[in-house]
């Protein structure tokens, strides 16, 4: 008898430092992580298909919420369709700040709500002339629907697809629905 409640205490203890280091594990995971990332995608601005590129950067509050700041900018020409007789290209820079919302976790795999609000400028281009100056200013937002797949501790992939709406232009015959518009991306992501 003496044995098996000495088997019993044992066992408790033992059980009890494992579960301690379980939740000591669990704490240890969800303090602030820093991340940094970087993806690019296709949308439609002025009825032309874009190449854009943005890099992002801030904190994984949680295993849910990350929350930062981030930098876009489009990587190929845009025609300007109200100006035919001289070609003019388009060009847009945006800086603002984002939060991601994990929605479903299974495994590896995730599916994730981004959002984001921004400003920026229009850059409009002559033909053959490569520099350029501010000339309109806009407000941008966008959400989205993610899936996410966690390929290392470190490295996430995802592909993800929303609606990116625009305030206050109007610059050159364009104006905000040139270009809002549905968007396509694919990015890459290292959380340490």
């Amino acid at each position: 008898m003496k044995q098996i409640i000495f088997f019993l205490i044992a066992f408790g203890l033992a059980l009890h430092a494992h579960a301690e280091e379980q939740v000591q594990k669990q704490e240890s995971a969800q303090k602030l992580k820093a991340f940094v990332g970087f993806g690019g995608g296709n949308s439609l601005i002025a009825r032309d298909g874009t190449v854009w590129i943005k890099i992002e950067s801030g904190l994984q509050v949680n295993s849910h919420t990350q929350i930062g700041l981030y930098a876009s900018t489009i990587v190929s020409d845009i025609k300007n369709p109200y100006k035919k007789d001289l070609p003019q290209y388009i060009d847009y820079n945006a800086l603002g700040l984002f939060g991601e919302f994990t929605i479903l976790k299974k495994e590896v795999f995730s599916l994730s709500i981004p959002v984001s609000a921004g400003a920026g400028v229009i850059n409009i281009m002559k033909q053959n002339v490569e520099h350029s100056k501010a000339e309109d200013g806009f407000f941008v937002a966008e959400a989205g629907l993610s899936f996410n797949c966690q390929l290392t501790q470190v490295l996430r992939i995802s592909l993800a697809g929303g609606w990116r709406q625009f305030l206050d232009i109007d610059n050159n015959k364009l104006n905000n629905k040139d270009f809002n518009t549905l968007f396509g991306e694919i990015s890459f992501r290292w959380t340490e």
